[in-house]
């Protein structure tokens, strides 16, 4: 009895030695810009593991990666661009012969020279490795619209024009692209509020942001060739400039310094080229002491070496209400605005942003004894209720149909992915989920932007984009115009290149859906959309032939190659799968197929 007691004692022991973190990093890790931080490390074949850590940036121009190396084509990536602590897990398995892995913090190379940190970093195996199942046609979960604050997400039919569009385009203009080093200049140079607003008129000489040369129909019209189906364009960034005409007393906008309203030529090019718009509206602004300040009681880190002053309560109240006002203008005085991309919700650059939700008031109803109340001419009312609505609600009444990101403090429609991690692992289908990177690694104009070498390449966002599409995202590609209002000649080169190539596999980009199976990382990965199941072999698939999972006893009526319409023989296998023959693609990053079924849709979406 005594030896059967000391076994299921080793065995309980054994058991939470594995699942103990097997890492050797230190607590808390500085990654310096260009940065690679590495550790290979002893793991169990066919095995399941976590990987944590929490990661966060010194300006949310940047990224930190979490990287798991050494499983070839099952590699894993995560990043993140937040300035606050925040959690990346990678869920990876090891299979039947996997002894070791590296693990890898990566902060990659910046204009600004910042550094990134890691800290409680843990590698746990949590299991016995799962074996998926292949075969057999599956739908993808359904997506329930949550409720938060009172808000509730859209409906899966008001985020179906997200699914379908697939392919935007993001553009970073501002004040920032007269200095030229990025849109994080004014908070990086530590430069005062008064000192940066020179940008904007001309004793700043070569610096100053003229945007002479905007048109935002060139804008639009090369978002169109790229094959994009939607754009975002930043109204105001954390400088506090904002690129319309805003009433509110203590703005700073573009109406005032060039008699001109940029998001309103922006918004009519869009409408007038059947393009969806999108705006990017920040809620901090660092020309409010306050923001580092809310209660004047205790005033955070920061650039301009503010210190606790009483008065900063109601400074970061008057940057709240010029919130409101904004957000009021921009969903009022624009027509139709199809999506909204937050940021910086979080105060101070800590927390995140549902912690600051108190102070933004990101829900329905504004609470009457909110500390930071604003004048009530700044937001609507309820139309059933008669209540003022705070930010989310005011969204809501304003614009009915717009879909919106999750960085106000509410949790959002969409999940974001920022940077230029990897895309891995499996179809995401909980939510909507939208990939967000830029062509070089400023959001805002540098002027490396116009080198082609330092920008990613059509390939590369081919790749992003497949990855993409068999995982149920959408992607959203960053261009950052020069101070006159111009898209580099080198940005504007990848976005004509990758939409050549979108206009030979259209059918297998727009309308489409992740699925029927989950991808094999660096290998293929599938979509569907009415009868037809479209397969993206990549660069790592080394086969002559592929083997479609079982269909179903479906019927195929043919298989063809998408790019030129040539068909390909197939064979019927026992189980029910299909095999289709002479497909390698070795002089290729990507390829695809579409396999067209007798009947009717593959799936119900």
């Amino acid at each position: 009895m005594k030896n059967r007691l000391l076994i299921l004692l080793l065995l309980f022991v054994v058991g939470e030695v594995a699942a103990q973190n097997i890492l050797s990093f230190p607590d808390s890790l500085e990654i310096m810009s260009g940065q690679k931080k590495q550790q290979t490390v002893n793991v169990q074949p066919s095995s399941r593991y976590r990987l944590c850590a929490y990661m966060r940036t010194a300006v949310g121009a940047e990224e930190i990666q979490l990287n798991v190396d050494g499983l070839k084509q099952n590699n894993m990536s995560a990043a993140t661009a937040l300035t606050a602590w925040n959690k990346q897990e990678l869920l990876f398995q090891t299979n039947e012969k996997q002894t070791f892995v590296t693990v890898e913090l990566y902060h990659p190379f910046s204009w600004a020279g910042n550094s990134a940190w890691a800290k409680q970093i843990i590698l746990e195996r949590v299991g016995e490795a799962i074996v998926e199942k292949r075969g057999g046609l599956k739908s993808l979960p359904f997506r329930n619209a949550k409720e938060e604050y009172g808000i509730s997400q859209q409906s899966n039919e008001k985020m179906a024009w997200m699914l379908d569009a697939k392919f935007g385009m993001f553009i970073h203009w501002g004040l920032y692209a007269g200095p030229a080093q990025g849109e994080w200049y004014m908070r990086n140079k530590s430069i005062p509020i008064f000192d940066y607003r020179k940008y904007a008129y001309p004793e700043s000489g070569v610096q100053q942001f003229l945007g002479e040369a905007f048109d935002a129909s060139q804008w639009v019209t090369l978002a169109k060739e790229a094959g994009m189906k939607y754009m975002t364009l930043t109204a105001q960034h954390h400088d506090g400039y904002a690129l319309f005409h805003s009433r509110y007393p203590d703005s700073f906008n573009s109406y005032q310094t060039h008699n001109r309203d940029f998001v309103k030529e922006y918004t009519e090019a869009c409408r007038a080229q059947g393009l969806k718009v999108g705006l990017y509206k920040t809620l901090i602004n660092w020309r409010y002491p306050g923001y580092y300040d809310i209660n004047g009681t205790d005033c955070k880190k920061n650039s301009w070496g503010y210190i606790t002053d009483i008065t900063h309560k109601e400074n970061a109240r008057q940057m709240k209400e010029e919130l409101y006002c904004m957000t009021k203008e921009l969903l009022s005085n624009y027509g139709k605005i199809d999506y909204l991309f937050w940021d910086g919700g979080w105060l101070s650059e800590q927390g995140s942003d549902a912690s600051a939700a108190f102070f933004w008031e990101s829900g329905k109803y504004m609470d009457k004894d909110n500390a930071w109340p604003i004048d009530l001419q700044y937001t609507v009312k309820d139309t059933l209720t008669g209540k003022p609505l705070a930010l989310m609600g005011m969204v809501r009444q304003l614009q009915p149909e717009i879909v919106v990101n999750p960085r106000c403090g509410w949790r959002g429609d969409f999940c974001c992915e920022e940077g230029g991690a990897k895309i891995s692992g499996p179809i995401r289908s909980s939510d909507v989920y939208e990939k967000c990177l830029s062509l070089h690694y400023a959001w805002g104009y540098t002027p490396l932007a116009e080198r082609s070498e330092k920008i990613i390449g059509v390939e590369k966002v081919k790749r992003y984009l497949v990855d993409c599409l068999m995982r149920n995202m959408c992607l959203m590609i960053n261009v950052g115009p020069d101070r006159n209002g111009r898209i580099t000649k080198a940005e504007s080169d990848v976005l004509i290149g990758i939409g050549k190539w979108i206009r030979k596999v259209e059918e297998a980009v727009y309308g489409t859906r992740g699925g029927p199976w989950n991808p094999v990382d660096e290998q293929y990965g599938f979509s569907y959309k009415g009868n037809k199941i479209y397969v993206y072999l990549l660069e790592g698939f080394e086969e002559e032939h592929f083997i479609l999972p079982s269909i179903d006893q479906r019927k195929v009526k043919q298989i063809y190659w998408v790019d030129n319409h040539q068909k390909l023989s197939f064979q019927y296998l026992k189980n029910g799968e299909v095999k289709i023959k002479n497909v390698s693609i070795r002089k290729e990053n990507v390829r695809v197929l579409a396999i067209e079924l007798k009947g009717g849709d593959v799936l119900k979406r």
